[in-house]
């Protein structure tokens, strides 16, 4: 009896297991019925998102994902208006990914519709401009960004303020701090501005040397010719025009009268309605105008962690009005987050957004294979550890802020590689981190509308850039002060890398131990390369090319201005040596100086002792040289047509 009772015992435990195993394999089933959810322009949202029963909206399928096991979204073929979604914790483990090898378009805006004639003109509501809950300081007109209306039409004005103060360095700032008066207002010309200025529409640049500010306005003086900013500039109006002509000069933006020409536009926000003067080949019943209603289509809150955004276009994001700051760094961006780790963006492309494309913060990021362009501040602003930016194009950015530059980059243990940058009006790359490396980057094109910084340009602890290549046209009068170390790098090297056309191909500045080995720097006339109060450089193994190199360098020696007649910056930087090894390089060159620095002042030019280096002298040589396309910079950038741009920019 006790025996029977056992295997009874045992087969219904058998049979329990066997019920239990097919309803879980059901249940597995069902859920890999749901593991992927599918949104489509013909979706929805009452769907259950099903791959024949698919959702409308990214926002219903993330509130399906959220309530079940699903950690895959497909959005399908297709344009998509008015996106936008953050994604947090609970998120943590999804894909976001269009169809593959199909054309998903994201927008973070929305159409404007019944457009009107206005003499030459078309306009169009916009309610909810008047109050700025509804504000946007871009128009795309058939998948173009539109020129805003600007007076003067080409240029700047010229203003009238000034400040007669010296700046100490990004250390010291300036030796009066300015006040909040002084940092909001400008007097101009009365012949340039007057009483009919509209300052409830009107915005304003304000250049200064490498950044500009970008104001709102909130008065304007006629008796006594002064506009006053909604906000500080980042600098007193007329800071560095004592040696920068450009930091006396300003643009108005936005104002109907500054309407020239057809493809430009502007937002009347007292009358609430969007003006624009379209092309003679446009038909007011045939257009596509989008305006921005998101600032971003994909913000990640603290704690989101592993996620995955790929196959996807991205346009039409607006950024809040406010100033600047240092390359654009205050302005936000397409795709944004704060404290994300283990992100992936594959294969995006953003373009025609006010502000970043992309604007990160976080660890273990890898940006790859991705677009952004036409963006009104830069294209990648990271700062944190371990992040990759990879085989990425950045170009054509700074449509509204002229201080934007390709990436921004901070923190430690990053590295930016094989991307392609151009069109820049600022630095390319803008830092890169701490013990962070940048190589095989193709760069041209940098620099167009502002003064310092470089093509890659940082202050760092234990940095390289390495086997990267930027250049300029023959006829190029930019200094491109290529390779840039500045304030407080140290243990830092600029190795293999090529310079062709940029006048400066290296500036180093405020820096500590920086060594500069088998590069190939080539110019046409004078090149010159520059430590100002750097100390412990080394230079070997290089090659330079031009007909006159000029070495600009401290030495240690005595300075004729005793230590303490300098502010307490510049008093760290007394001793410094400058370059204190120059060996193995090969100099093509007629003329060989070195410019003696005493501070920034030069004391003295003498030439330049070639011991322990090969000076080879000679046309012929030299141009050999300017021609010769080096097989190691044939890596660069990401579209595989190095050889292509350098024909290009090297051809006469």
């Amino acid at each position: 009896m006790k025996i029977k009772k056992i295997v009874k015992a045992s087969y219904l435990s058998g049979y329990a297991k066997t019920l239990l195993f097919i309803l879980l394999f059901a249940l597995s089933c069902m859920s890999c019925s749901k593991s992927v959810i599918f949104v489509s322009t013909d979706g929805d949202d009452l769907n259950p998102g099903s791959k024949r029963k698919p959702v409308a909206t990214l926002g219903k399928a993330l509130e399906l994902s959220r309530s079940s096991v699903s950690k895959k979204i497909i959005i399908r073929e297709g344009k998509y208006y008015d996106v936008s979604c953050t994604l947090s914790a609970i998120d943590s483990g999804l894909i976001i990914s269009g169809e593959t090898g199909k054309r998903v378009y994201l927008y973070g805006g929305k159409k404007l519709k019944n457009w009107q004639q206005h003499g030459d003109w078309w306009f169009a509501d916009a309610p909810g401009t008047a109050d700025r809950s509804w504000d946007f300081r871009i128009l795309i007109v058939n998948d173009s960004l539109r020129s805003r209306a600007r007076i003067p039409e080409a240029g700047e004005f010229t203003h009238k303020s000034d400040w007669p103060y010296k700046w100490q360095s990004s250390q010291g700032g300036w030796s009066k701090e300015p006040t909040r008066e002084e940092l909001t207002k400008m007097a101009y010309d009365p012949k340039d501005l007057g009483s009919w200025l509209d300052t409830r529409n009107a915005e304003l640049t304000v250049f200064h040397a490498w950044d500009d500010s970008y104001v709102g306005l909130v008065g304007n003086d006629t008796i006594n010719h002064v506009v006053r900013f909604t906000y500080p500039a980042t600098h007193p109006a007329g800071a560095f025009a004592s040696w920068i002509e450009r930091a006396s000069k300003y643009i108005v933006w936005n104002i109907k009268e500054g309407m020239k020409h057809p493809g430009q536009w502007y937002l009347d926000r007292t009358a609430e309605k969007v003006f624009y003067w379209p092309y003679p080949y446009e038909k007011i019943s045939d257009i596509e105008a989008l305006v921005p209603t998101q600032n971003q289509l994909f913000n990640f809150e603290k704690g989101a962690r592993s996620i995955i955004l790929e196959n996807l276009s991205i346009s039409c994001a607006s950024a809040p009005m406010s100033n600047t700051g240092y390359g654009t760094t205050e302005i936000q961006g397409a795709i944004q987050s704060e404290g994300v780790s283990h992100l992936t963006l594959n294969n995006i492309s953003v373009k025609n957004v006010a502000g970043w494309a992309i604007k990160i913060r976080g660890s273990e990021i890898s940006i790859s294979d991705g677009e952004f362009f036409n963006t009104g501040a830069g294209g990648i602003n990271y700062d944190g550890n371990k992040i990759s930016v990879e085989r990425c194009g950045i170009h054509d950015v700074g449509k509204l802020y002229f201080g934007a530059v390709g990436i921004n980059g901070a923190g430690r243990n990053n590295l930016v590689s094989h991307c392609e940058l151009f069109n820049i009006p600022y630095a390319a790359i803008s830092g890169v981190g701490n013990n962070s490396l940048a190589d095989f980057n193709l760069i041209y094109n940098f620099k167009l509308e502002l003064e310092d910084g470089g093509a890659i340009y940082s202050g760092s602890d234990s940095s390289v850039y390495r086997n990267n290549a930027a250049l300029f046209k023959k006829s190029n009068t930019i200094t491109g002060w290529t390779y840039y170390f500045d304030e407080l790098s140290k243990n830092c090297i600029i190795e293999k890398n090529l310079a062709v056309n940029t006048l400066a191909p290296v500036h180093n500045h405020m820096a500590n131990s920086i060594t500069i080995c088998n590069n190939i720097f080539i110019d046409q006339g004078k090149q010159t390369i520059n430590s100002s109060l750097c100390s412990n450089v080394s230079f070997t193994g290089n090659i330079f090319v031009a007909d006159t190199l000029v070495f600009t360098t401290p030495t240690g020696e005595p300075l004729s201005k005793v230590k303490s007649s300098y502010n307490y910056v510049f008093q760290k930087f007394y001793e410094a040596n400058g370059i204190v090894e120059f060996k193995g390089n090969k100099l093509y060159c007629d003329k060989m100086l070195k410019a003696i620095l005493h501070m920034y002042e030069t004391n003295r030019v003498e030439d330049f002792d070639p011991t322990d280096n090969s000076l080879i002298t000679g046309k012929n040589e030299r141009e050999l040289m300017r021609t010769t396309l080096p097989e190691a910079f044939i890596q660069t950038g990401y579209r595989g047509n190095f050889g292509e741009i350098f024909s290009t920019m090297t051809a006469n």
